[in-house]
């Protein structure tokens, strides 16, 4: 090293060396707020400006995501104990110290239960739910893996009840152990709608997917086969993905209420046809009743086409004059 950059590198440790005695002089100042990792609370996690004395452990940290605050009387103590030169400005200095964690998501548990209720003979397409979810709110250090082990598993198909024991993290010895209680039930797969459907729309099969809901929930009158949807309108508008009862469809409107519609009558020699008044709205093969516009009688009619009916080869069915 040269001379110049000798007297350089000196020049530079004449300027610093009133800094660096002055943050060696600088006295303990206590924090305001302070978030630990690990699991003990050190002298130097609640006050600044400490040389080796910040590195000793003092007390336990509270458990992960919740905190602690330390009062005045509480540091003072500590203080003197450590021969640290700090007194509390008043009753009112404190320190709230909060341990970091991170939160086992209640979707880990669930796959693990599934897991462990499929080994135990829980039957294929059965659901299940937690009675005690509120429990399951469980937080662990953080950088520690958020694992999850079912340690015990009791299931009784009879009352259709289950119990378990969960462990987070798995296999760790300071694990949390959790009692995790439940139902099972069987699962019924409906067909539900994609999209809103209104009146006068007719549901096509790309209109339609499954829905798992309880089988205990399933009414008498909701449609369970998707050929009961396909090819129907519903007689007013269907949310969907929602259980659909099948009065609330209907075939395709082809004749409407107070439409003026051509009633045909066909025998093995002849073919005849009237003009009528549609008394009830009708899809193609409903029974309607229409008013014979000449003769003003009501006959009972079946629904062909567009505007068109026809009556029996037995003669219309003559309901009223």
């Amino acid at each position: 090293m040269g001379v110049a950059m000798k007297r350089l590198l000196f020049a530079a440790l004449l300027l610093l060396s009133p800094q660096i005695a002055l943050a060696a002089s600088l006295p303990p100042q206590l924090r305001s707020a302070v978030t630990v990792e690990g699991e003990a609370i050190h002298l130097g996690d609640l006050w600044d400006n400490l040389d080796d004395k910040a590195a000793t452990a003092i007390v336990a940290a509270p458990q992960p995501g919740r905190h602690i605050t330390l009062d005045a009387r509480w540091l003072a103590a500590v203080a003197q104990t450590n021969a640290i030169d700090w007194r509390p400005a008043s009753n009112y200095d404190r320190i709230v110290v909060t341990r970091g964690g991170q939160v086992v998501e209640a979707a880990a548990i669930e796959s693990e239960l599934r897991e462990a209720l499929d080994m135990e003979g829980l039957p294929k397409g059965s659901g299940f739910e937690i009675t005690n979810r509120a429990s399951l709110g469980v937080t662990i250090p953080t950088g520690v893996q958020a694992t999850v082990a079912v340690r015990e598993m009791a299931l009784d198909l009879r009352t259709q009840r289950f119990a378990a024991i969960i462990e987070v993290p798995a296999g760790s010895p300071s694990a949390t152990r959790l009692k995790v209680s439940g139902r099972v039930f069987a699962m019924a797969r409906l067909p539900v709608l994609t999209r809103t459907v209104n009146r006068g729309d007719v549901i096509g099969e790309k209109d339609v997917e499954w829905l798992e809901v309880r089988e205990e929930n399933v009414r008498r009158d909701i449609a369970i086969d998707p050929r009961e949807l396909v090819g129907m309108e519903p007689r007013f508008l269907v949310k969907a993905g929602v259980p659909i009862r099948t009065s609330e469809l209907q075939r395709p409107l082809m004749v409407t209420r107070n439409s003026n519609v051509t009633m045909v009558l066909k025998t093995p020699y002849m073919t005849l046809t009237a003009q009528a008044r549609a008394i009830d709205d009708g899809g193609r093969g409903d029974i309607i009743k229409v008013t014979n516009l000449q003769t003003k009688q009501i006959v009972e009619a079946k629904v062909e086409g567009p505007g068109t009916v026809s009556v029996s080869a037995g003669g219309p069915r003559f309901l009223s004059n």
